[in-house]
């Protein structure tokens, strides 16, 4: 009888065994972060793919996990060049190392500069050694970079071709990304620093310079805030809000 109750007892503990194993990815849906929406889950809980997958009106097609030793290994891919990968704890308090995220700059200037008439070429890279988010804020970054590589804007009054732009990227106090940027190639010298806020609001601020390579039009309306003043760098300036797509 007690040989029964034992091998009983076992095989409950095998079939709540295979009943977590097996759990579908749906049972995930509770626990997403405010802004995210997923059109379709496949896989289980600990080994799955979303898709697409929907943050603040934009969308991505493919998000995938497993769970590994060392945490929930992340990646995401869309057909429009974007790629990423991280490995994570949480969800609402959500905890990153190794984390990486690839994009088209023409996607990012979309999203940054819609009402203006300049589009961006080349591709941008942000990459953080270790992060902490919670409740949409930035908590702590250590070793947050950021390169713009074969870096080229376009507008009707001129191209610029770009050097590679770096940057570098950390947490303020009050929960927004603060951004440091810098490049000097031949046509121009630009240097900068703004903050992305949790609501979304951005405000960069800096100094460029043309240099000879610089298309003359161009250089003119580059130059024109200071042209009353001394020879020297040109204070810029972009502020904005990036909205979701359904509120634009």
């Amino acid at each position: 009888m007690k040989a029964n109750w034992i091998a009983g007892g076992l095989l409950l503990v095998l079939y709540l065994l295979w009943l977590t194993a097996t759990a579908p990815a749906r049972l995930l849906a509770p626990m997403l972060p405010p802004g995210v929406q997923v059109g379709q889950f496949s896989g289980s809980v600990w080994r799955g793919a979303a898709q697409p997958v929907y943050w603040h009106g934009e969308r991505l097609e493919r998000l995938a996990w497993s769970l590994t030793l060392a945490g929930w290994q992340v990646s995401l891919s869309d057909p429009r060049g974007v790629m990423g990968q991280a490995r994570l704890w949480g969800l609402r308090d959500l905890r990153l190392q190794e984390g990486r995220l690839t994009a088209p700059a023409s996607l990012l200037s979309r999203w940054l500069m819609s009402t203006m008439p300049v589009k961006a070429a080349g591709e941008v890279t942000f990459s953080l050694t270790e992060g902490r988010f919670s409740d949409g804020r930035c908590r702590h970054i250590i070793a947050g970079g950021a390169q713009w590589r074969q870096a080229r804007l376009h507008s009707p009054v001129g191209s610029l071709e770009l050097a590679q732009v770096n940057g570098t990227f950390r947490c303020t106090e009050d929960g927004a990304v603060a951004l440091t940027l810098r490049q000097d190639s031949h046509q121009l010298s630009l240097s900068g620093q703004g903050t992305l806020s949790p609501d979304g609001r951005y405000l960069f601020r800096g100094t460029l310079q043309p240099r000879q390579g610089m298309p003359p039009l161009l250089a003119l309306l580059v130059t024109r805030p200071t042209a009353n003043n001394a020879p020297g760098p040109t204070p810029w300036q972009l502020q904005g809000k990036w909205l979701p797509q359904e509120q634009k």
